[in-house]
């Protein structure tokens, strides 16, 4: 516990994400001068779980480089598109991995000792209270200790007043907010795959637009689902149906699975939602969940750790700049102009798209890397 005589910090980063322990760690790693505090906040998912991660998240910066070699990963080559019919399927396999599954809670304790390493003080603290902002700093408390920041770094999901106080946006609408769901299967379900694997994916589950995708990763196997918030099917239905449209490609083995309610987990996610947001209030950078920096089908750690890479740079010049809250502000534009065309995805009409997909072998190939990538598929 920090004493009382201790300095105060430049920046309080917020958040149990990725993002935000690799926006302190790259905060101190870029100037040692900088005084750097991280507490951690809650965040939508539980980290137990399999994600997929983009191969370009190790090139981000030479901080995170390392993990490649020290994260166990499952090469992703491409992805399998599921119709409603068994003889209905189409598939695009890449030269290369164009995409990796991992389990979050091993990459997140990773980045957690990158921060450690890089000497950011790592505090445990059960609330925080925003009292005040000046055009010095603000003040605020963070469990029993009172402290005053230059700068914060927001990475997780603050109360609603806190939010306010800070001058956060409003939550998300329905337009940005899904259902995402997912839930883990015994692996000897998998009828185990030829070859390079490729990533099995539904975009028109029960007729109303969700989307499943099936992660493998060693002995675990997970189902994901993602649904728009006004889509009034039961997640567990929804994934029931998930589960027999597998079974019929060929893909899991005789249907003897069933699920009950208790095994889901589900959240809220803004996909995509950054799109809308801001992304600067009062002497606060957002990054990672709590700016929205989701992809569509809800990839959580590459798109925001890029947000974090973002806002380290530009946090770091408004530091030394004579006016820090206006320096803030080319945060903005300048994820926009480059991280903004991923996070956007597909922006077709994917009932007229979808015909296409199964007949068209070159708009498979742009559908997958449209999804798995970012790239436009209009070119």
């Amino acid at each position: 516990m920090p004493r009382p005589s201790d300095p105060e910090p430049d920046v309080l980063v917020l958040g149990d994400h990725p993002s935000a322990y690799l926006a302190a760690a790259l905060l101190r790693q870029k100037s040692a001068s900088i005084r750097v505090v991280h507490a951690p906040l809650p965040d939508p998912l539980p980290p137990d779980r399999l994600v997929l991660v983009n191969p370009a998240f190790f090139d981000l910066h030479p901080l995170v480089h390392p993990l490649r070699r020290k994260l166990d990963l499952t090469a992703v080559y491409g992805l399998r598109f599921l119709g409603e019919k068994p003889a209905l399927a189409s598939e695009y396999r890449g030269k290369s991995a164009l995409a990796l599954v991992t389990a979050f809670q091993p990459l997140r304790r990773e980045i957690i000792r990158l921060a450690e390493r890089a000497g950011v003080l790592l505090l445990r603290a059960p609330d925080l209270h925003i009292h005040r902002l000046d055009e010095q700093g603000v003040d605020l408390t963070l469990g029993c200790r009172s402290m005053r920041p230059k700068a914060i770094i927001v990475g997780g999901v603050l109360p609603q007043d806190q939010a306010r106080a800070l001058g956060l946006a409003e939550p998300w609408d329905a337009q940005v907010i899904h259902r995402y769901t997912l839930t883990g299967l015994p692996s000897r379900t998998q009828v185990e795959p030829a070859g390079r694997p490729l990533l099995p994916m539904s975009l028109d589950l029960n007729d109303s637009l969700c989307w499943g995708w099936m992660l493998a990763h060693g002995s675990s196997l997970q189902l994901c689902l993602s649904q728009p918030l006004h889509d009034q099917h039961d997640p567990l239905e929804t994934i029931e149906a998930w589960i027999a449209l597998l079974h019929q490609h060929g893909i899991l083995k005789p249907p003897s699975i069933r699920l009950t309610q208790r095994q889901l987990v589900s959240a809220k996610l803004p996909l995509a939602g950054a799109l809308t947001g801001e992304g600067v209030a009062n002497r606060t950078l957002v990054i990672g969940p709590a700016g929205g920096f989701y992809s569509a089908c809800a990839e959580d750690v590459y798109p925001n750790c890029w947000s974090a890479l973002f806002a380290v740079e530009v946090m770091r010049k408004a530091l030394h700049a004579p006016h820090l809250q206006d320096a803030l502000h080319p945060y903005r534009h300048t994820w926009r102009t480059t991280l903004g065309d991923y996070l956007r995805g597909p922006q077709q009409n994917l009932r007229f798209l979808l015909p296409l997909v199964f007949r068209n072998p070159m708009m498979t190939q742009r559908l997958t890397e449209a999804i798995l990538l970012g790239k436009s598929l209009v070119r």
